[in-house]
């Protein structure tokens, strides 16, 4: 019987140690099945996971570079990317505007810290009832760091670290800097970042003067910005922005006569949500805005706001006159495309900038970056340097067929009218002159003369230079003239005044630099004199505006593949450029006809109410009795030889006219030693 009872005890011992056995057994796989889930949980719920950062750079995480463009009023007439306001201070703003956005975001955000767990609860119930969702549990906090740090998609990890960061944030920021950076960075629409840019965007004003209905409108956005646009579906935007104006007053925020009376005084938008100037009108100019601003300021800064020395009621003149010869020859005359530079002349500052016809149809600056041949435009740097070498407006030389060096440069009108003055000379644009006079002074003169009055390409020392053959760009070659009007003083061209971020900060401030004297004042005189004579009566006559004196010269490259005018008052300087994109040549398009238009146009426009102001020239006029004697002597000589020279060769006399314009031959060999000259 002892025996028995002694192995049913063993027995029972065995099966206890059995469960036992299978008890830890199971425990440990349900550990180990625990311990590899947690890890793998862990492992996807973290993952791709990011580190909060810092106070500081908060304030640019998301934040796409973006760039608005002021007129020399300070008027917005240009952005480019997301439009992100100006931070703001929650002391700033008035109270009911923050308090809006709690009403209908967060109502509870004092109380939770970072997931309120009452609003998850009540949005789980609320949406197991309805079968779909009808309410959301995300904090503002949730909603800022969702917005800042990761990735629009919509599941559980998403989800768990939007949770897990938003409580990390709440342990470095306090309440009050999370809602600031919340108001100043938040979604508002139309690509729309913060109270402030969408204040101004939508009601014209700062967000500190916001109304009490306009901020529950502005509220409203967060929630769906593209439903709720009230530029787009006002009645939608405003019911919801009534339902604001509720929860605040169901949370004591308001009282039911503040309710009531901001649902009588409805928010009004202002005119356009946009109110930019037409992109096409300005975006030449902006990509040179664009491009100047991040070499000022470098690549770091990500939101700038550049104010310009535009004009834009001259760029919209300037635009339209060359639309308008464009539409009226464009066609009859084989030319597709032109380009405008206006500048002040007592600045510098660039006033307008038309680098083309269309900027949606090509992007291309025709003003700033087209290196195109300038023709007879090029012809003052001749004369400029040639004063300088001791000639005189009234030095004569003989217009006939020259040949230096086996180049042998022709008139437009392939005529030769004998001896002349080079006053003569540069007004009715003689090829033959002008490539003697280069030729005397050496082509490294006449370039030297070029870069010295702001031509920055790259210029060859060859003889054809006198006529034009270097290319240059027509911001160049406007900038250039500016020493003739300026009294041989450079002045420096500019476009930006100061470019500041939406902080206020103050990036870069352009400096008046005084006007550098590059060139004599009495020749820079003389040659005003002679340019205003090429529009009184020589090949710019079609550029006279009425009574107001004015000077400038014309120019055609080869073939008429490039037509010029550059020309100026006492205040503005103008140059207009017109051809082909693709070099073709044009039908017999001289700078004299279809660019000369274009600029007494535009001047004229310009010029609309600004008091007239004659051009500071040099005594040596063509009025001047001693000149006009000596000026129609050699007239008369010129016309006793061709009579003569006629007369032997048996021919009949022709009428000698001017010259509609000109042309060069730019065909020339490479630079020889004086020695070779004929």
């Amino acid at each position: 019987m002892t025996t028995f009872r002694a192995d049913l005890d063993a027995a029972n011992d065995n099966r206890t140690h059995r469960r036992w056995r299978i008890a830890i057994a199971i425990l440990a796989a349900l550990v180990l099945i625990l311990g590899v889930g947690y890890s793998r949980a862990k492992a996807y719920l973290f993952d791709g996971l990011p580190s909060l950062p810092t106070k500081e750079s908060m304030w640019e995480m998301n934040l796409q570079p973006n760039i608005t463009l002021l007129d020399s009023q300070g008027k917005v007439i240009g952005h480019r990317g997301p439009y992100v306001g100006r931070p703001m201070k929650l002391s700033e703003m008035p109270n009911h505007l923050p308090n809006a956005f709690l009403a209908i975001e967060d109502e509870r955000f004092y109380e939770h810290a970072g997931i309120d767990r009452k609003a998850i609860l009540r949005a789980f119930f609320e949406n197991t009832k309805s079968g779909k969702t009808v309410q959301g549990g995300s904090t503002l906090t949730q909603q800022l760091v969702k917005n800042m740090l990761l990735t629009p998609e919509k599941n559980y990890r998403r989800k768990f670290q939007e949770m897990w960061l938003a409580y990390e944030m709440e342990q470095v920021l306090t309440k009050p800097e999370i809602l600031e950076l919340y108001l100043n960075r938040i979604s508002l629409g139309n690509r729309t970042f913060g109270v402030e840019a969408a204040a101004q965007r939508y009601f014209g004003k700062s967000a500190a003067e916001v109304s009490l209905s306009e901020a529950a409108m502005l509220a409203a956005l967060p929630k769906a910005p593209s439903r709720y646009d009230p530029t787009r579906n006002y009645d939608a935007a405003w019911t919801r922005a009534k339902l604001v104006l509720q929860n605040m007053n169901a949370n004591g925020l308001i009282s039911v006569t503040e309710m009531s009376e901001a649902e009588t005084n409805k928010p009004v938008l202002v005119d356009g949500s946009d109110l930019t100037t037409d992109p096409n009108l300005i975006g030449h100019f902006f990509d040179m805005v664009d491009e100047r601003a991040n070499e000022l300021v470098g690549n770091k800064a990500k939101d700038l706001i550049v104010t310009t020395t535009l004009n834009p009621a001259f760029q919209k003149s300037g635009q339209d006159a060359l639309e308008k010869v464009l539409a009226k020859s464009g066609k009859k005359r084989k030319v597709s495309e032109g380009a405008i530079v206006l500048i002040d002349n007592h600045t510098g500052a660039i006033k307008a900038v038309v680098g083309g016809r269309d900027y949606k149809t090509s992007k291309f600056n025709r003003a700033a970056q087209a290196l195109r041949q300038p023709g007879s435009a090029f012809k003052v740097f001749v004369y400029a340097g040639a004063l300088e070498s001791g000639f005189t407006p009234g030095t004569v030389r003989v217009d006939q067929r020259v040949t230096i060096s086996g180049w042998s440069p022709e008139n437009y009108t392939k005529r030769y009218r004998g001896p002349m003055t080079i006053r003569e000379a540069l007004k009715h644009s003689i090829n033959t002159i002008a490539a003697q006079v280069g030729a005397e002074i050496g082509p490294t003169k006449v370039a030297s003369t070029a870069r010295r009055f702001g031509i920055t390409g790259k210029l060859g020392a060859h003889y054809s230079i006198a006529l034009g053959s270097e290319e240059a760009t027509l911001v160049d070659m406007t900038s250039s003239y500016l020493v003739f009007i300026n009294g041989g003083k450079k002045r420096r061209t500019y476009f930006i005044e100061s470019i500041k971020n939406t902080a206020g900060e103050t990036l870069y401030t352009h400096r008046n630099i005084s006007a550098e004297r590059v060139y004599a004042e009495s020749h820079a005189h003389q040659m005003v004199s002679m340019m205003h004579d090429t529009v009184m009566s020589g090949t710019a006559r079609g550029a006279k505006i009425g009574n107001r004196e004015v000077a400038g010269k014309t120019g055609t490259s080869q073939d008429f593949r490039d037509a010029w005018f550059i020309g100026f008052s006492a205040d503005y300087t103008a140059g207009v450029w017109m051809g082909n994109d693709d070099n073709s040549p044009m039908v017999k398009v001289t700078g004299g006809l279809l660019p000369s238009d274009v600029w007494k146009d535009f001047m004229r426009s310009v010029h609309k109410d600004v008091p007239f102001k004659p051009l500071l020239k040099n005594s040596d006029d063509p009025e001047d009795e001693a000149n006009r004697v000596r000026m129609n002597f050699y007239a008369d000589l010129t016309q006793m030889l061709l009579t003569e020279r006629n007369l032997a060769a048996g021919i009949e006399n022709p009428v000698i006219t001017d010259p509609p314009a000109e042309r060069i031959n730019n065909t020339a060999p490479s630079v020889p030693q004086r020695s070779q000259l004929q």
